[in-house]
């Protein structure tokens, strides 16, 4: 029998195990990619978008919120929530940058808070037995990560001063833990003061834009002006 595929030519061969599609020039490196161009950023602002998802969260926060408050020594969780809706608040290349700090220094937040859990305890007043000294006391904990992790999960993604502030002020207070001895209690302390002040400035700037135009940075035209110099005419010489 005679061999009829060795007669054909190179380009009448039947090509096998060669993919469809643009070819290469010789000697070009090109690396084969799996899915490359189809790999797509989950979009994390999205999927908290949802009114059920947006529930759930509001009752996930209530729970917490509550346990600590009544409990002072799961006050930690508030600092987990805390870090995790700004880790959900910040950029995709802002998280990659601040994802390793962050939660290292909530978990060091988490592990000083329980030593303190005692000084948070209600006390009772022995004349008339109520308590005269309310969780957390003059350090905001837990009301503190509380409120900023509400606002950061429920403020709308636009350019507002008011959330500004709250990512400012949550950054600080997961990054307290990383100072020396108690230094974390004076910065929640300096932020359970100032909160009140802060978000008022905010909201008021957010709600006025004009008074936000005041604090801007003023736009100069750039259009090109001829200036043009009227310059007298030298005086003429006698006899000229």
């Amino acid at each position: 029998m005679t061999n009829t595929s060795s007669n054909q030519s190179p380009d009448q061969r039947p090509e096998q195990g060669r993919e469809k599609g643009p070819e290469s020039p010789r000697g070009v490196y090109n690396p084969i990619t799996i899915g490359g161009d189809q790999k797509q950023e989950r979009n994390w602002p999205g999927e908290f978008e949802s009114p059920v998802v947006r529930l759930f969260v509001a009752l996930l926060f209530t729970v917490i919120f509550a346990i600590a408050w009544n409990r002072p020594e799961f006050g930690s969780l508030t600092v987990i929530v805390l870090a995790g809706c700004l880790l959900q608040r910040l950029e995709s290349w802002q998280r990659r940058i601040a994802a390793a700090p962050l939660i290292l220094a909530a978990i060091r937040l988490c592990l000083l808070l329980p030593a303190y859990a005692a000084d948070w305890t209600p006390r009772l007043n022995p004349f008339n037995g109520t308590p005269n000294h309310t969780p957390g006391g003059d350090f905001g904990m837990p009301w503190l990560p509380a409120f900023l992790s509400v606002c950061l999960f429920y403020l709308p993604r636009k350019d507002s001063v008011t959330l500004k502030i709250v990512v400012v002020e949550a950054l600080a207070v997961i990054l307290s833990s990383l100072l020396p001895g108690e230094g974390f209690i004076s910065i929640l302390a300096i932020f359970h003061y100032t909160l009140f002040f802060a978000v008022t400035i905010g909201l008021i700037l957010d709600l006025k834009p004009s008074l936000r135009a005041l604090f801007s940075n003023p736009v100069y035209d750039g259009a090109p002006v001829a200036v043009r110099i009227h310059s007298t005419p030298p005086p003429r010489r006698p006899g000229v």
